[in-house]
């Protein structure tokens, strides 16, 4: 190739490299000049994601009814510098606030951030939204949040299914990106310790806006969207009917009531006194409406089912009855007297006026305190143990097994395990070796330091009518619709009781019922097996109460109920308890006046009772 010729070859190429950059250069200035609107819209725009949070789960009770649904609400957010044409009067009217605190909100707003969105007004409802949103054509910088809040068509379990209330910012920062600002958090009972599933997960949409604020139409078609995942409805343990008859007879009263299927440890209701409706922590005045019951007489908010421990009292008496038969320092056919009290400790528990002496059955019957307190003395002195400590410790291996002084670990928070006193309490207070079974002659009747839940009472009942055993007690039946869907697992706890020492107690609970101590809560063919209890209480009038189980050969329902200052076991808690076990078993109830007195029946001042 000539050196001509390679010259001519390269200058071509070079041409052809300049001709194209002259007409690339030349398409840049045409468009710069053709499109320069269509580029100052599109700096005016922007993308914003926006969280799409998902309605939560419902829930409904036993038979499948709806308890609690969802009801649409927002959270108000304000970007400062993309406020125009406030009317903060016009505004302040549309959400019920004063110009001053809203114009307060305004400036916390811009000292915040003048290009982030802040939380201006919480919980709004559906129709002060729209009202809002027909501002929005000339007052801009508002965005919103949709959220759900709850709808109760039945007012009543407030305790068991807990309340929603806003993510604090350690519980922000600890969530991984699942919570933001302003979201909702199931905060007690059912709706926490089910969050992960009633939550479901947030989605996701991204939107391009105006320079104002305001949504013009999805980015990309919405390609990028993420879509949210509704929350698990679920099926809850809770019998409405039962829930709102047990409720009602707990009206002006102070106590707790729990009932539990003794073959599957299902929670048919449960009751705390006081209580309130639900659907007051769920609108736009939940904030203030928290405060109020926080500040309300006899702590309507607490949940006495789980978190309440009182002396047992009587009741207490049937667990070291069983004790004592399966260690064989007690048999069925052994008789201890009564003369009005426990005559080895100088009369002291004192007892009343009853058929001396008896044996087991007649003493459950007629609750004789000498009786136990001479079982109790008997087992700590036994021969078979090789000292008072060995005594001590193995009785109490036996309640820790009827789940006395332990959680039994129930699907809500807050659960309280009582009080079962060890070796080391009773050596540091008497100091070693310097106490007796007449020291602490008090536990062998459910007094002195024990104490339990009502929902621990209820569940020694499921253990004496399943001849021992019990599941742990749940409010959760299972998923809607998905029966199979296992999302949490109940243990079944078996007790190292013999099952014939079971039948021996359940005919003194029988006869108790039927000609006894809780002769009150008897009802024709309704095969209730009980048993009495009152509780000494140091700050008034004793407790009254009483558990029990029916029916005695197939049990359906176990039962316990507390009546705060209600005094004997047989005046309110008996009552009370063969009343729910009635209009669980037939539906109905055949004694009108007494569910009428049992109603109408205030013990602390009516301001306070709910």
């Amino acid at each position: 190739m000539h050196k001509s010729d390679y010259t001519d070859r390269r200058w071509g190429w070079a041409a052809v490299v300049i001709a194209t950059g002259l007409l690339l250069i030349g398409r840049l200035g045409q468009i710069q000049l053709t499109s320069s609107e269509g580029r100052r819209q599109a700096a005016m725009n922007t993308v914003r994601r926006v969280e799409a949070i998902p309605p939560r789960g419902v829930l409904r009770d036993r038979k499948g009814r709806l308890w609690v649904s969802n009801v649409p609400f927002f959270n108000i957010f304000l970007t400062p510098k993309e406020v125009s044409g406030l009317d903060t009067t016009r505004v302040a009217q549309v959400f019920g606030l004063s110009p001053t605190t809203l114009q307060q909100r305004i400036e916390q707003a811009r000292q915040f951030s003048r290009s982030k969105p802040s939380l201006l007004i919480r919980y709004v409802s559906l129709a002060r939204y729209a009202n809002l949103m027909e501002q929005s054509w000339r007052q801009t910088g508002f965005s919103a949040q949709a959220l759900h809040t709850r709808r109760y068509l039945y007012p009543v379990g407030a305790q068991i299914l807990g309340y929603l209330s806003e993510v604090t910012p350690q519980e922000i920062a600890e969530s991984e990106g699942r919570y933001t600002l302003g979201n909702l958090i199931g905060r007690s009972g059912i709706e926490r310790q089910y969050e992960a599933l009633l939550a479901g997960r947030k989605g996701y949409r991204y939107v391009v806006v105006d320079a104002m604020g305001r949504e013009l139409y999805p980015y990309q078609e919405g390609k990028h969207d993420i879509p949210p995942v509704r929350g698990t409805d679920l099926v809850l343990t809770v019998d409405l009917d039962l829930q709102q008859f047990a409720e009602s007879l707990f009206y002006g009263k102070v106590g707790a009531l729990v009932a539990i299927e003794p073959s599957t440890g299902e929670v048919l209701c449960s009751v705390s006194s006081p209580t309130y409706d639900p659907n007051l922590l769920s609108g736009e005045e939940m904030s203030s409406q928290w405060q109020r019951l926080q500040r309300a007489s006899f702590f309507p908010l607490y949940n006495r089912a789980i978190q309440a421990m009182y002396p047992p009292g009587s009741t207490f008496k049937l667990l070291n009855a069983l004790i004592a038969l399966q260690e064989s320092t007690l048999t069925a056919e052994m008789t201890y007297p009564c003369a009005m009290g426990f005559i080895r400790n100088g009369g002291k528990p004192a007892c009343h006026s009853h058929p001396s002496p008896l044996s087991l059955i007649g003493a459950i019957q007629h609750s004789c305190n000498a009786y136990f307190a001479s079982v109790y003395t008997d087992f700590l002195y036994h021969s078979r143990y090789s000292s008072l400590t060995h005594a001590y410790e193995k009785w109490r291996e036996y309640m820790m097994y009827f789940g006395v002084g332990r959680r039994l670990g129930i699907d809500i928070p807050s659960e309280k395990p009582g009080n079962l006193p060890s070796t080391s309490f009773y050596d540091k207070v008497y100091r070693p070796k310097r106490w007796n079974p007449f020291t602490i002659i008090s536990n062998s009747i459910g007094q002195g330091e024990i104490l339990m839940t009502p929902l621990q009472m209820a569940n020694v009942m499921c253990i004496i009518a399943n001849r021992g055993f019990y599941i742990q007690p749940h409010f959760l039946r299972h998923v809607y619709k998905q029966e199979g869907r296992q999302v949490s697992y109940f243990d079944t706890i078996r007790v190292p009781i013999e099952p014939q020492h079971f039948e021996t107690v359940i005919e003194g609970m029988r006869l108790a019922v039927e000609a006894g101590t809780g002769y009150s809560a008897y009802v024709a063919d309704l095969g209730l097996c009980g048993k009495t209890g009152t509780a000494q209480n140091p700050h008034g009038q004793d407790h009254s109460l009483f558990v029990g189980f029916a029916p005695w050969d197939n049990p359906k329902i176990a039962i316990a109920v507390i009546v705060e200052n209600g005094g004997w076991g047989a005046s309110w808690a008996a009552p009370i308890a063969s009343l729910v076990v009635e209009k669980y078993l037939r539906g109905q109830v055949s004694r009108p006046d007494l569910l009428r007195r049992m109603k109408e029946a205030v013990l602390i001042p009516q301001s306070h009772a709910h």
